[in-house]
């Protein structure tokens, strides 16, 4: 059933797109104004982790009790496809990608294919990724906590931050072994493998992506590179992105396989 949403939903997605509306969050960004307005609850973090979790539940009982009262699952279906429609994005990384083609010649790129890629781990694969463990609630438990972040904007070493930090850590680590599988895996692997040799590799999983992916497309998708054909760089670093997400499809299939035998 989730692997049926999530293509439901992603197909809607890169087809159709998102109305503005849909990628505002507007509601939500409402609610955490009021709590942040209520001054005789503190502190300020946990009063929107608490809104946060709250909204979270909501969803997830909502799933709960249609799974439950129907036994064709066919509301259940559709409740998972609206919402992870409504919390992929917002917007569609091809659209912001176009406009990478006016980049200044000052940006190197490695600044266009770390961008993307960070881009496609909280528009796609996060969201993806929480969705398939926790169903609805954890689809809009990882959009809902990045909206937040950038309504508060809280520094860089604060608890929301380091929360939010942790959501995204298996997600990046399952990136590079879906990129290791669409791309070269020989290559990248003596490539980047350094990086598991340091005694806190652990804590370079972002350093890690980044470097697969640059590699990646520099050396392994592009016969003819050339620095200063953003376009081509660009295209390509989009194709190996939506490899790696066919990837995680397929992987999700054979738990689907897995799990119904």
């Amino acid at each position: 059933m989730k692997l049926l949403a999530i293509i439901i939903a992603f197909g809607f997605f890169h087809w159709l797109g998102k109305p503005k509306a849909l990628q505002a969050f507007g509601w939500w960004k409402k609610i955490l104004n009021y709590g942040q307005n209520q001054k005789w609850f503190k502190p300020e973090w946990l009063k929107s982790l608490l809104l946060l979790i709250v909204v979270t539940l909501i969803v997830s009982l909502l799933a709960w009790i249609l799974k439950r009262q129907h036994d064709h699952e066919l509301w259940y279906l559709i409740f998972n496809s609206v919402i992870l429609y409504y919390c992929l994005g917002p917007e569609q990384l091809e659209i912001d990608a176009r406009h990478i083609q006016s980049t200044e010649e000052d940006d190197s790129m490695e600044w266009v294919v770390n961008e993307l890629t960070n881009e496609a781990l909280h528009r796609w694969f996060a969201v993806i990724f929480w969705f398939v463990l926790l169903g609805a609630g954890g689809a809009v438990l990882y959009r809902l906590f990045d909206q937040m972040l950038k309504h508060l904007a809280p520094p860089s070493d604060s608890i929301l931050n380091r929360l939010y930090n942790l959501l995204s850590y298996p997600v990046i680590w399952l990136m590079v072994l879906s990129l290791l599988v669409a791309s070269d895996f020989d290559r990248i692997w003596r490539h980047c493998k350094r990086y598991l040799k340091q005694k806190n590799w652990y804590q370079q999983q972002l350093p890690l992506l980044y470097e697969a992916m640059d590699f990646a497309v520099e050396n392994c998708e592009i016969d003819d590179y050339k620095s200063d054909d953003i376009l081509t760089i660009r295209n390509t670093t989009l194709s190996v992105l939506k490899r790696m997400l066919m990837v995680w499809l397929v992987l999700v299939a054979f738990i689907v396989i897995l799990t119904i035998g």
